[in-house]
């Protein structure tokens, strides 16, 4: 055995060193599940937490677990105002986490705090952050002009594999041809803070019933923090234009909740797109989005991941993607 190979081996045996938690914003649910005075209860970054959206319509996320005896405030909790109250002892705790009241003789004063997530609501999904030591938000989510588009179809497909790996394939250039069949061109990348860019361009048979047998479809990637990444990306000589988001969330050590949505542009002169109506087009792109994620899953499910690989020329920007990814790992994040 020559010495490259033992080495190889080596690097497949050691540990995963990523954090499967990393700090940033990560969906709990769509905004359309959480109605004002309801509340809901998710696996959410290793933990249970409890979103509710009070009588004022503001939403907010918490630790399921109710900081006075314990009890999970999503199993028989009800929202009072903008405050959940707890089944077991009465105590109400708002947004911030703090208890504004109970049903206590005197209402007595309760100083304690739950565990409390900042959130933000975009594009018709709730986002909180996390961070294991309680950090602020450190960046934000760009909000997206959805008017004049399909409605945005969702599916979420549980994955047994790490966050980090399920984005790198995103810069994993040669996979793309392997893997899905579409070989890439003209590649580009680039890490701005928080967010990772990437664009490229790909050729497939054209499935709609009018314009040339093959279209080229410019990919156009903004990946922000480990939690979710917009692509918007264009089919000019069909006059095609959609979205793909893919939102990530981490429930358990082992899993991953991969979240697919998708819409299409709505042509201004009628509802054809290249001869066919555009929620059908709509319809038709998700089920290939998700098609794509599904041919994806053996392979990350299966992998074991190389801390120091030895890449070959053309796979892509692997390290740079790492070095960017590194900033929202806890144990990194102060150097």
């Amino acid at each position: 055995m020559n010495e490259a190979a033992s080495t190889a081996q080596v690097q497949l045996r050691v540990a995963d060193p990523r954090p499967r938690f990393p700090i940033g914003w990560f969906m709990v649910c769509q905004s359309s599940e959480l109605e004002r005075g309801h509340l809901l209860e998710r696996t959410w970054m290793g933990d249970q937490i409890v979103a509710f959206r009070g009588e004022s319509g503001d939403a907010a996320v918490l630790s399921a677990f109710c900081p006075h005896l314990g009890a999970n405030l999503a199993r028989g909790g009800t929202v009072v105002g903008d405050a959940v109250r707890c089944p077991f002892h009465s105590l109400r705790w708002d947004g911030a986490g703090r208890c504004v009241g109970s049903e206590y003789p005197g209402d007595p004063d309760y100083s304690v705090h739950a565990v409390a997530h900042h959130v933000i609501e975009r594009f018709g999904f709730l986002f909180a952050w996390h961070h294991p030591d309680g950090g602020d938000p450190t960046f934000d989510i760009p909000e997206l002009d959805l008017d004049g588009w399909t409605d945005v179809t969702v599916s979420t497909i549980p994955i047994a594999a790490h966050v980090e790996t399920i984005h790198e394939n995103g810069v994993d250039a040669v996979h793309f041809g392997i893997v899905h069949g579409f070989p890439l061109s003209e590649p580009r990348y680039a890490a701005v803070g928080a967010s990772f860019h990437s664009e490229f361009h790909f050729a497939t048979p054209n499935f709609l019933r009018e314009g040339p047998p093959e279209i080229t479809t410019f990919f156009d990637t903004d990946t922000h923090g480990l939690g979710y990444a917009h692509s918007l990306n264009t089919a000019e000589a069909v006059g095609l234009r959609y979205r793909v988001l893919l939102l990530t969330t981490p429930t358990t050590d082992d899993t991953t909740d991969f979240t697919i949505a998708t819409t299409v542009q709505r042509p201004t002169d009628g509802d054809l797109i290249a001869g066919v109506p555009a929620d059908e087009v709509a319809d038709f792109m998700h089920r290939g989005a998700a098609g794509g994620v599904h041919q994806d899953i053996p392979i990350w499910e299966g992998l074991r991941h190389v801390e120091h690989p030895r890449l070959v020329k053309g796979d892509g920007p692997i390290p740079r993607f790492r070095r960017w990814a590194a900033q929202f790992r806890p144990d990194r994040e102060a150097s």
